[in-house]
């Protein structure tokens, strides 16, 4: 549908910016896949972007000297969402390869969360482990957690979980995350969720099962 390169450009870049959510002009590994698209490039559109009023310039408080960007068409739900502080928080899962996770200076700027997905990395290497999930609360990431599901016995295990620092699970966290992963164990099929040998007796997850 785009008659010029200019078009397709403009329309490409403004539709990544939407993927992201909040768009980190500098984060190249976000921006792949564009063809024609370079740092200059993308610089020059995002600027042709907000001077016609798709995109807007923003900043993220405690990361200066740094702009970022949205689209305007977003901006409702951004003040829809900031003017509703009796909204009940919730608890997602985050899949390693989530719009949200591909710019990880970003994740560690906003939510203080660092983040690797270590399929790729050495065993001996690793951190945490080669599959681990992200958990979201509300507005922050509390915890990560290794899954593991058996095919045939349709056993969902919790394999391993690691709380982030200082995080105090409440009644409203725990019930959420229940919620949460029970959703996950249905979407599996799961016929059972178990802890795994790792977290056995762990009296903050006992909870979970």
């Amino acid at each position: 549908p785009n008659e010029t390169e200019e078009d397709y450009r403009d329309w490409h870049v403004l539709r990544r910016v939407g993927s992201l959510g909040l768009a980190n002009p500098s984060a190249g590994q976000c921006w792949q896949t564009i063809a024609g698209v370079n740092g200059t490039v993308r610089r020059a559109v995002l600027t042709r972007l907000v001077e016609r009023g798709d995109a807007v310039a923003v900043a993220l408080e405690d990361v200066p000297r740094r702009v970022f960007f949205v689209r305007a068409a977003d901006l409702p739900t951004l003040d829809d969402v900031r003017d509703r502080n009796s909204l009940q928080a919730q608890a997602a899962l985050i899949a390693p390869l989530d719009n949200l996770i591909w710019d990880r200076d970003l994740l560690r700027w906003a939510f203080d969360f660092d983040y690797t997905w270590e399929v790729y990395t050495p065993a001996a290497k690793r951190k945490y482990a080669h599959y681990v999930l992200p958990v979201l609360y509300g507005d922050r990431f509390v915890a990560r957690f290794e899954p593991a599901f058996d095919k045939k016995t349709r056993a969902f295990t919790i394999a391993n979980w690691w709380w982030e620092e200082g995080v105090r699970p409440d009644d409203a966290m725990r019930a959420a995350l229940a919620d949460c992963l029970g959703e996950f164990a249905r979407y599996l099929d799961a016929s059972q969720v178990r802890l795994g040998e790792k977290v056995t007796g762990e009296k903050s997850l006992e909870w979970m099962v």
